[in-house]
């Protein structure tokens, strides 16, 4: 069959059959392995290959660690010390006089992974009291790797531990992210906090065993670690760590859970609680607390605080009270009823998670009854109490929930075998036969001969073949039916293809089927026509445009230019919207070329009118949905003028932009209008300035507008500026913090929109608050005023630079690293304690003197925070200090990569004993530990760490990430945060993607940092320009308009494109033989025609095309016909993105 050509369907069939073939291994017994294996660390690895230890293996093991180790703990430490490097087998180690243990002397590299497992092989063999002995006598690295990682240790290892165990060892295994939650409560028992604490930290550590160390503090306290762990100064623990807190009766604990948050029954609980253990003094403490109170509901804090009133002459008669009346969590009987008739996720984790009494026999037997949702019985299956038998009950809801019953998620505990002969699988069979095989629940053979339909049966035993799930005798009868009835045969495999997907039958029946396929005599192929594929459809809003397009290239046109006359250009011509309509009108020579035809010139069927202005302003706009469209339809086709506005619109809406006109041309109209009357109207007269602003302060909502306000603001006395917001910096950062802008300053509103000039006139009369309230207030604009940052950073007001460098992330680029470049250590320090682009924080960082090193560290030490401002930057830094105390912190956490770099840089600036004590205390990961071992023994260590870094930061590797990228995000990320000190090499990574396309490339292409060369070749894939152009320059602002202008959600064309023109990132002649699409580049043009405030270049724009209408088309009627059909899509041969040139000269680019 491996000669036959076979589609997709009959490719996976072979890939399962080949999936049974016994991969060629090494042979031989475990015991063999044992005896003979070199070099001896590499007998765990030979012996789990053969099988695991078999009965003979395991009693020459246990025979040799009693003959020659026993529980000599000074023998066992040799033989740890000589296994890395003996390079004979394991019996002639043992037999040989072993070395004394190592003393301290010269770093040396870890001992490899292999010799750990060797020795926990052989402890697994000890006597148990013997191997806990040899565990607290181990290194804590050997101790870590023996219990904390890898697959879970032996079960005699664990055992060993539990049973004989001192604090260390315990503390370790617990620390396992695989053990097993039986394991975890047995550790309980031992009553030791440090392992206690351990087992709540547990990823595997169910609500119950975490509700048991919480409820016995009084036996056992708990660890003052996990205690700031679960209390922490700033932020707070996850739900998961604070819920079983609740029933504790501890006061710092329980505030900490009800933070966080509860249901109600659960809040009266813990107060309950608090009050039986800790009197009613630290229920009303609690009840003061700003922080409990106000997480708590009403009616708790009344209901408690009426019993705290009316307690009797006992402390503790008010408690009963409420816990009479509150939730019965110590009723066996409870939980079963709520989870079998709880559907909601939230609502049966705060089940599972509240202090109910969890007797896992009833709730097995509830289960059986009214199976529960597939979320509590995923907590019930793991937890300590629970037999195999019933968690096997548990797990197999959770196991069925991908594949669910009518498409419904519910609890569902019908065996595999039963569900695959009475429903159909779906397109989750994969997800739910994986899940059920690797539980041992699913015979895989049924897959094939009761499974339907047969596609979504042979996907699942596909994926269980790639899993290694197959057991051999389903393999052997798949291959012995498709020999039969396939074989060689190409027409049965066509047909095993060809009836896949139709097949509602098991997979048995469609290989019958398809192998009873008839040849037939053999017929020539015949290539089908060629047909070229038809252009895509215009969307929306390039239909819309399109009549606004034509109607200005008649405006420009000779006289005689032929109007359209076929009826489904007309037809298309006339599916516009309102506010696309030339001047908001149907224009008169169109109404005229449909009459004859009897097509309505518009979708509603009536001739638009451009609309007056009393009309226009009939009602004002509030937001987008309440009249803001009539104004900026309007404005755009310049039927209501930027000056108008300002007689129109309230001036307070200015001060307190509507967030929903940020992205209206209208309002950019409006500042900009305000922004030339003050000019010409004001000067930089402060007094006129601050008179105005002052005006504007007392304005109502819908009071006066600027034009009112600059009339009355002529002659009148100077009067004090009122404002609301913030009073003191500190208030203005945690303003911004929560991103709120919503306060109105006058003075911020018209500086924004003044020239350098004037704010240089009018800072100074703004007093001492005037610099950081208007640093504050500049930081709400999308793109920051330039004459404003440019006064704020020649001043230098400390205030003002430590509001703009702690909330810098409202900054442009530019302006960022304009703050950057004033080398200010105050501003230095507030931009690395907050989060900035990496490019930021390393340039920092690369120019750290001595007082800035310092203030870091001594800021780190006062917050407590994780790492230094500036975090892993400083793994690349000349500071020593900063260095170790990352890679003490982190070290081992940390890539390979950042771990060298760490190394090297502690190694150039701190020396070679600082690096081999670091080193030395197994602080870094095996391999980085491994390689400083070999540079410090070396003649050139920086050579040695710098030649394995190279290859950590091999081009290669980052490709390879890519390529098994599984999402965007992903990708992203592994491009724009590359680990510390590493680069991308673009030219590599763009080679490669030419070879063979890089998954998400269209995703990495725009990412900041990407050089610019490379953006140009692949400009297509850049966002579309904004006003202001890409941050990136203008050479890509350029090239990137050839593939699409107008298309912003966030700036409409009339903001777009005039923002381009007047900053000279475009000109009126790109317009026409640059800017693409030409529909809507002639759309934008025909609203200029009207706009009083357009850019000079739209009017030379249109003179250019007046001249191209004349040349390219004249009065030709082919010509006109042909523009009509490419901007209404009816031309299949036109390209969707051309320009206005190509347009008219017929060209497709």
């Amino acid at each position: 069959m491996a000669d036959v050509q076979v589609g997709a369907a009959g490719r996976a069939l072979l890939g399962i059959l080949e999936s049974g073939a016994e991969p060629a291994g090494a042979g031989g017994t475990a015991l063999d392995a044992v005896r003979r294996t070199r070099p001896a660390r590499s007998v765990a690895a030979r012996v789990a290959a053969a099988g695991g230890a078999d009965a003979e293996a395991a009693g020459f093991l246990r025979e040799l660690t009693a003959r020659h180790l026993g529980g000599g703990l000074d023998r066992w430490r040799a033989l740890y010390d000589a296994l890395a490097a003996h390079r004979g087998t394991l019996p002639e180690l043992l037999a040989e006089e072993l070395p004394g243990v190592a003393q301290d002397g010269p770093l040396r590299p870890p001992v490899p992974r292999s010799a750990h497992a060797t020795l926990g092989l052989l402890l697994e063999h000890a006597a148990p009291r013997d191997a806990a002995a040899v565990l607290a006598a181990l290194p804590e690295r050997a101790t870590a790797e023996l219990l904390s990682g890898g697959a879970p240790p032996a079960p005699a290892l664990v055992t060993a531990v539990v049973d004989h165990g001192d604090s260390r060892c315990r503390t370790a295994l617990a620390r396992h992210a695989r053990l097993d939650s039986r394991v975890l409560a047995r550790l309980l028992e031992t009553g030791d906090a440090q392992v206690c604490a351990a087992v709540y930290r547990s990823p595997r550590a169910t609500a119950s065993l975490r509700r048991t160390i919480a409820h016995r503090l009084d036996t056992v306290p708990l660890d003052a670690a996990l205690r700031a762990e679960l209390t922490p100064e700033r932020g707070e623990a996850t739900r998961a760590w604070l819920a079983p807190l609740l029933g504790s009766g501890d006061p710092q604990l329980v505030a900490a859970a009800l933070r966080r948050g509860a249901r109600r029954a659960a809040q009266q609980y813990a107060l309950v609680r608090v009050w039986e253990r800790s009197g009613p003094d630290a229920v009303r403490a609690l009840l003061d607390d700003p922080g409990v109170a106000g997480a708590l509901n009403g009616p708790v804090v009344q209901a408690v605080t009426e019993a705290l009133a009316d307690a009797g002459d006992g402390v503790h008669d008010g408690a009963r009270a409420l816990r009479a009346q509150g939730e019965p969590y110590e009723d066996p009987a409870r939980l079963p009823a709520l989870l079998a008739t709880t559907r909601g996720t939230s609502t049966l984790r705060d089940l599972l998670n509240e202090p109910y009494v969890h007797d896992i026999d009833a709730l097995a037997r509830a289960h059986a009854e009214h199976p529960f949702m597939p979320t509590a019985c995923e907590e019930l299956a793991r937890h300590e109490a629970a037999s195999d038998a019933q968690r096997a009950a548990f797990r197999l809801s959770v196991l069925n929930e991908p594949w669910r019953a009518g498409g419904r998620r519910a609890g569902n505990t019908t065996p595999p075998a039963r569900r695959l002969a009475e429903e159909d699988l779906d397109d989750q069979a994969v997800r739910w036969a994986e899940g059920m095989a690797g539980a041992g629940l699913l015979d895989p053979a049924d897959l094939l001969r009761t499974a339907r339909p047969a596609a979504h049966a042979l996907a699942a035993l596909a994926r269980l073949a790639e899993r290694r799930l197959l057991d051999p005798a389903t393999i052997a009868e798949l291959r012995a039916l498709t020999e039969a009835h396939l074989g060689e045969r190409p027409e049965s495999w066509a047909a095993f293809d060809s009836l896949l997907a139709g097949h509602r039958g098991d997979l048995a029946e469609l290989i019958v089927r398809a192998g009873k396929a008839d040849a037939g005599p053999p017929q020539e192929r015949q290539l089908p026509p060629v047909v070229p594929a038809p252009r895509a459809p215009l969307n929306r809003r390039d239909r819309s445009v399109a009549l606004a397009a034509l109607d200005l290239l008649y405006s420009v046109a000779p006289d005689g230019a032929p109007y359209p006359d076929d009826p489904d250009v007309l037809s298309a011509l006339a599916a516009y919207d309102w506010g696309d309509a030339p001047g908001l009108a149907t224009p008169r020579w169109f109404a005229e070329a449909c009459a004859p035809h009897g097509i309505a010139v518009s979708e509603d069927g009536i001739a638009y009118r451009t609309p007056g202005l009393a009309e226009v302003s009939a009602e004002l706009p509030q937001t987008y949905g309440s009249g803001a469209q009539v104004f900026e339809h309007a404005y755009a086709q310049g039927v209501l003028s930027a000056d108008a506005l300002l007689a129109l619109l309230p001036a307070h809406r200015l001060l307190l932009l509507p967030h929903d006109w940020r992205r209206l041309a209208f309002a950019h109209a409006w500042r900009a209008a305000l922004a030339r009357r003050l000019r010409a109207e004001l000067g930089t007269d402060p007094d006129a300035w601050l008179g105005l602003a002052a005006l504007a302060s007392g304005a109502e909502p819908d009071g006066p507008t600027w034009e009112e306000l600059l009339g009355r603001v002529r002659g009148a006395a100077p009067a004090p500026v009122e404002r609301d917001g913030p009073r003191t910096p500190d208030e203005a950062i945690r303003l911004l913090e929560r991103g709120n802008h919503l306060w109105a300053w006058p003075v911020g509103t018209l500086l924004s929109v003044a020239d350098a000039e004037v704010v240089d006139a009018v800072l100074p009369r703004l007093g001492p608050d005037g610099a950081w309230l208007l640093a504050a207030h500049l930081l709400r604009h999308d793109h920051t005023p330039r004459p404003l940052l440019d006064r704020l950073l020649a001043a230098r007001d400390p205030d003002a630079l430590r509001v703009l460098a702690a909330q810098s992330r409202w900054l442009d680029g530019a302006s960022l690293e304009r703050l950057v470049d004033l080398d200010d250590p105050d501003v230095d320090l507030a931009l690395l304690r907050h989060w900035n682009p990496r490019p930021t924080v390393l340039r920092i960082v690369h120019r750290c003197r001595p007082p800035l090193r310092d203030r870091v560290l001594a800021a780190w030490h006062a917050d407590g925070g994780d790492l230094p401002g500036g975090g892993l930057a400083w793994l690349d830094s000349a500071e020593p200090d900063l260095v170790e105390v990352i890679l003490v912190r982190d070290g081992a956490r940390l890539g390979l990569g950042p771990q060298l770099l760490g190394c090297l840089r502690l190694l150039e600036h701190g020396g070679a004993d600082r690096l081999a004590r670091l080193a030395g205390r197994d602080l870094l990961g095996r391999t980085a530990t491994t390689v400083c071992a070999k540079a410090l023994a070396s003649g050139d260590p920086a050579g040695v760490i710098r030649a394995r870094l190279d290859r950590e930061r091999a081009p290669e590797k980052l490709i390879g990430k890519l390529r098994r990228a599984r999402h965007a995000a992903q990708a992203r990320d592994l491009v724009a945060t590359p680990p510390v000190g590493q680069s991308v090499d673009w030219a590599v990574l763009e080679a490669a993607h030419a070879e063979d396309p890089i998954p998400y490339w269209a995703d990495l292409v725009p990412l900041p940092g990407v050089p610019e060369d490379v953006q140009l070749r692949h400009a297509a894939l850049l966002p579309e320009p904004g006003p202001h152009g890409l941050p990136t320059g203008a050479r890509l602002t350029r090239e990137r308009a050839r593939h699409g202008l107008c298309g912003l959600f966030t700036a409409p064309p009339a903001t777009q494109v005039d923002g381009l023109l007047d900053a000279g990132l475009l000109t009126g002649a790109d317009l026409l033989h640059l800017a693409a699409p030409a529909g809507r580049v002639l759309a934008y043009l025909s609203g200029t025609v009207r706009r009083t405030d357009a850019p000079p270049e739209a009017a030379a724009a249109r003179a250019g095309l007046a001249a191209l209408a004349r040349d390219r088309l004249g009065t030709d009627p082919a010509a006109w016909q042909r523009v009509a059909e490419r901007l209404t899509g009816r031309d299949p041969g036109a390209g969707a993105l051309i320009t206005v040139a190509a347009l008219l000269d017929g060209r497709d680019t």
